[in-house]
């Protein structure tokens, strides 16, 4: 295994910090506070960069606050500072430990994401199925409270076999400490909002990752974050996973199955993931993520004719959701979303 090394120096240098700075702050300078951190920007990024050389880099506490998507999830927002440190460690450690993940690893990695997904998942479906010709089943797993039960020790063990630059692994330990729930077995947790967050997920998960794909030799298995499924033509077989994958993750990550998502399905039934529904010959938009899309393209609507939105903005929110039914079977939902607006018809939502 090649160690990283010599990163510090790289870290701590000023065309590093600015280009971070470019990276985070691109399509958020309306904000206020980075207007705030912007009004004085060469200070404060030397100040930073003489706070991480000398080792005076404290990170600050974060503000919480709760969004609904769907369900209610707890937000940790760190302060513009610590969120251009958090950049600073993403670009060093992505490229270390992105080529590292295996190919059917999808969130938070260049080229990759949900469509990419879909895509892999319904050439899996119809290779397992040989067209159709066979039955093929998915077992669909969720990690249970994943972001706030990673363990912080574990974490940095898996951090510390790849990287041999202390000077370096200081920085990222104090983003790891700065974020803490207490458990039975030490500190645990990583924020929802950092920037760092995604990528310690994906290599703490790069475990289960080769435990499946190298230990249980699943061929046909893609993970989203916590999300991840396996299919088979066997249904039996999959069953037989379900206790060695939740031993492997208790032992080896101090994690936990979610009993109720949990879930093997035929192929006939639609198989479920990242927000679409898929079956042997077309693929459709999750009910639920249908609903929310309607009830928020009606609310940023509204904005738009009471003058809170620009016209550029309310164009941008349409064409991303139609950027997400135009990788399913769901041309009527977009021609009537285009006909929503474009023709000012609000009949869709009522």
């Amino acid at each position: 295994m090649k160690i990283a090394r010599n990163l510090f120096e790289k870290m701590t240098s000023l065309i590093h910090i600015f280009e971070c700075w470019d990276q985070y702050s691109r399509g958020k300078r309306k904000r206020q506070d980075i207007q705030c951190f912007e009004r004085d920007l060469e200070n404060n990024i030397f100040q930073l960069q003489q706070d991480l050389i000398t080792h005076q880099y404290q990170h600050s506490t974060y503000d919480h606050f709760y969004v609904s998507d769907p369900k209610q999830r707890q937000i940790s927002r760190a302060s513009v500072r610590d969120r251009l440190v958090h950049q600073i460690v993403y670009a060093i450690l992505t490229p270390i430990f992105d080529r590292k993940f295996i190919f059917h690893s999808l969130s938070s990695r260049l080229g990759k994401g949900t469509h990419t997904g879909v895509l892999l998942l319904h050439r899996m479906i119809r290779k397992v199925s040989m067209n159709g010709k066979q039955s093929c089943y998915a077992l669909k797993m969720d990690i249970k409270r994943f972001f706030d039960t990673v363990n912080h020790q574990s974490l940095k063990t898996l951090i510390r076999k790849n990287i041999g630059d202390e000077n370096a692994l200081r920085i990222i330990e104090v983003i790891i400490d700065s974020f803490k729930v207490k458990g039975p077995q030490g500190d645990m947790g990583i924020p929802l909002g950092n920037a760092t967050s995604q990528i310690f997920a994906n290599i703490y998960l790069h475990e289960l990752d080769n435990f499946i794909k190298q230990k249980l030799r699943e061929r046909y298995y893609l993970r989203y974050c916590d999300d991840f499924i396996i299919l088979s033509c066997n249904e039996n077989h999959l069953k037989s996973l379900i206790p060695h994958i939740q031993k492997f993750l208790y032992q080896h990550l101090q994690l936990e199955l979610h009993p109720k998502k949990l879930i093997i399905r035929k192929l006939n039934q639609g198989i479920d993931f990242v927000g679409y529904v898929l079956f042997l010959k077309h693929k459709l938009v999750r009910i639920r993520t249908k609903q929310r899309m309607k009830k928020r393209l009606k609310e940023v609507y509204e904005n738009y004719l009471q003058g809170k939105m620009e016209s550029v903005e309310l164009d941008q929110r349409l064409q991303s959701y139609l950027g997400i039914l135009s990788h399913a079977n769901e041309y009527k939902l977009s021609q009537a979303i285009k006909n929503a607006y474009w023709v000012r018809k609000s009949g869709i939502f009522d």
